[in-house]
């Protein structure tokens, strides 16, 4: 959740600088690219059901990751219209990424103790927006210091932390 709400909450000030000085109207439609990561979470739920979870995790961490790679090296390209391409697609991948891993991590958490159910999730749910409570924060504060490039670095850093947590947790990534 940090990297995905690190990356929502700067690329409105990336969309409205130069080169794409796009208006509120223009960030808004760029926006609704990110609801294609809503296809994934069925394909997520089919991956948890049939044991897949782990495999599933470690490709959302890799995904995001690659995601925000893309959108780093959009910086460096002298075609606006590439540029923008490259973070649409970069905002799809990030989008599908993190779908999955909500869907597994939810899975994976409602199996832990049927009989509570409610408060895991309750305490899931909670953790998930602390992390992007501190995945906004660290944007605010990467776009103040570094710009674009540094709000993907921040962003990236927390996919690949997820990444390493699951190589630790399952002896590889």
């Amino acid at each position: 959740m940090a990297s995905f709400s690190a990356y929502w909450t700067a690329i409105a000030l990336r969309l409205s600088a130069a080169p794409f000085n796009l208006t509120p109207r223009g960030i808004a439609i760029f926006a609704l690219v990110g609801a294609a990561g809503a296809i994934a979470t069925p394909l997520a739920g089919r991956m948890g059901d049939r044991g897949w979870t782990r495999q599933g995790l470690c490709a959302s961490h890799l995904l995001i990751i690659a995601a925000l790679a893309l959108c780093a090296s959009a910086e460096f390209v002298s075609s606006w219209a590439l540029a923008l391409v490259m973070e649409a697609a970069g905002a799809i991948l990030l989008d599908v990424g993190f779908t999955c891993d909500q869907t597994l991590g939810r899975r994976a958490v409602n199996l832990l103790q049927p009989e509570a159910r409610g408060r895991i999730n309750g305490l899931y749910v909670g953790l998930f927006f602390i992390g992007g409570g501190v995945g906004a924060a660290a944007a605010g504060l990467a776009w103040s210091y570094g710009g674009w490039f540094a709000v993907c670095l921040v962003a990236g850093s927390f996919g690949f932390i997820a990444l390493m947590t699951d190589a630790m947790t399952t002896g590889t990534p």
